[in-house]
């Protein structure tokens, strides 16, 4: 009997009673997304696109392309600041906002905080220097 999916192959063997897997280099061991669709969802993160649409279009869930975004480190450079810069609050998780920030000019992301209340944003940037601010 042979059981087959896009995940991996499952063989059931009658005189051992035991299933074995066969091993694939397009999925990593005890995960079911493929390598490559981890990569398209981190192209489709780096381009303007909603979460909800890039796990629409990739037909995974919108917590998926989250994990993969949390996966993203953000070093911020203490030393400067743009001239311009924008900043929205976007809701995040169930019923939590958060706060972005980027340079106006470039629209590189300076920072993404947990929370969008004056205390997180303002202790955020009196991280900076007083000569940068």
């Amino acid at each position: 009997k042979l059981l087959s999916d896009s995940k991996s192959v499952a063989f059931a063997v009658r005189t051992v009673e035991k299933w074995l897997s066969s091993k694939t280099s397009l999925v990593q061991k005890n995960h079911q997304i493929a390598a490559a669709v981890k990569q398209k969802i981190a192209q489709l993160l780096s381009e303007k696109q909603a979460m909800t649409d890039i796990a629409h279009r990739l037909s995974i869930s919108t917590s998926t392309v989250i994990r993969k975004l949390k996966e993203f480190k953000f070093e911020t450079n203490w030393q400067k600041l743009p001239e311009i810069m924008s900043w929205d609050e976007y809701s995040f998780k169930k019923g939590k906002m958060s706060f972005i920030a980027q340079d106006f000019n470039t629209n590189e992301v300076l920072t993404i905080l947990d929370g969008r209340t004056q205390a997180v944003i303002r202790n955020h940037f009196l991280r900076y220097p007083r000569q940068v601010r």
